[in-house]
């Protein structure tokens, strides 16, 4: 439960909102990643810097009230289903939970990795006509690793910072990991967060800067659909396929 003196959720959008900072070059953004070179610092990227961080099964506008009994429901039902595709699943809730938030199940996880550059990719994605946001903590210092003392994460009582297993190849790729929300339905905010936001008209330029160093959805998704999908992307954007497809005028 809040304390009397924690903000409101409108005070917390202003906090956010105030926290932002607009860069126009490559040169710009390497400047204010040089201060964050830490390993304390963790990195979230979203494609509008309306999306506050909110755990996906706490978003009532696209899921309907929140209701715990159904996201219990939901995860219990989601593990029925799913120990039919793993070999050798001996997980815990914790485990479990990770797995769940990888395949895109709606949990009280908020996705982030230790990689910029990965947080950057996932700020990029999709066509929308809307600028871009990168969410960037120092983790050790305002949120610390929450204590798995309990069988369940559904018996966390406080925020906190969750390592995922490395068994998952897209998690290890991304050099994911997680924080745990025991109200879902609130707005993450942790004192020193920053936003960095990248205005529309940059976001092709930053898609081919990061291709150049090495981030793609080949890196950041390693499988076949991962691959497919770089192809599409590199075809639209006529980048990395040889000559043949250089603008010649």
């Amino acid at each position: 439960m809040a304390s009397p003196d924690s903000p409101t959720q409108k005070e917390i959008k202003k906090l956010i909102d105030d926290s932002h900072e607009e860069i126009g070059t490559w040169d710009h953004f390497h400047r204010l990643l040089s201060k964050m070179t830490s390993t304390e610092w963790i990195f979230r990227g979203v494609s509008s810097p309306e999306h506050y961080p909110i755990p996906s099964i706490g978003r009532e506008l696209q899921y309907g009230p929140y209701k715990r009994a159904q996201e219990e429901r939901l995860f219990r039902e989601f593990k029925d289903r799913a120990v039919s595709l793993l070999r050798a699943p001996e997980f815990d809730d914790w485990h479990w939970l990770a797995y769940a938030q990888h395949l895109g199940v709606p949990t009280r996880l908020l996705d982030w990795t230790s990689s910029p550059l990965v947080a950057t990719f996932f700020a990029l994605q999709g066509e929308a006509n809307t600028d871009r946001a990168i969410y960037c903590l120092r983790y050790s210092k305002f949120v610390h690793e929450v204590a798995k003392v309990v069988d369940s994460p559904f018996a966390c009582t406080s925020e906190g910072r969750f390592s995922p297993p490395l068994l998952f190849e897209r998690i290890r790729a991304q050099r994911g990991l997680f924080t745990l929300h025991p109200d879902p339905t609130k707005i993450f905010y942790s004192k020193g967060m920053k936003v960095i936001v990248i205005p529309h008209k940059h976001v092709d330029k930053f898609r081919k800067a990061l291709f150049k160093y090495g981030i793609d959805y080949w890196s950041v998704y390693p499988d076949a659909e991962g691959l497919g999908q770089q192809m599409r992307w590199q075809f639209k954007a006529k980048i990395g396929l040889g000559s043949l497809f250089m603008d010649k005028q």
